[in-house]
């Protein structure tokens, strides 16, 4: 069996026979992580579904863009990536 690279999501065979494509696509305020999945009948369809999946989160995601200030790629960075991962106290020793 192949290793997916990180961020990639994870395909498996269900027990019922059916593949289930499934990705990490947020965390909630205990910082668990958020799913999304989808299945299909063949691991290469399988596949495809989740790379649309995946394409289609990327789209409506907030981006990062060339013309973001410092100040402002730094609140977007800890809002999107270190923020969901912190525990409730670290991070309001970190907003204070």
């Amino acid at each position: 069996m192949e290793r997916r690279k990180n961020g990639d999501g994870m395909i498996r065979k269900r027990g019922d026979g059916r593949w289930e494509g499934r990705i990490v696509v947020g965390y909630d305020e205990k910082g668990l992580p958020k799913t999304k999945n989808v299945l299909a009948k063949t691991k290469t369809e399988c596949r495809d579904k989740l790379e649309i999946l995946k394409m289609s989160l990327i789209d409506t995601a907030e981006k990062a863009t060339p013309d973001m200030t410092f100040g402002a790629y730094i609140d977007f960075w800890y809002r999107t990536f270190t923020e969901p991962k912190l525990k409730e106290t670290t991070r309001k020793k970190y907003e204070a």
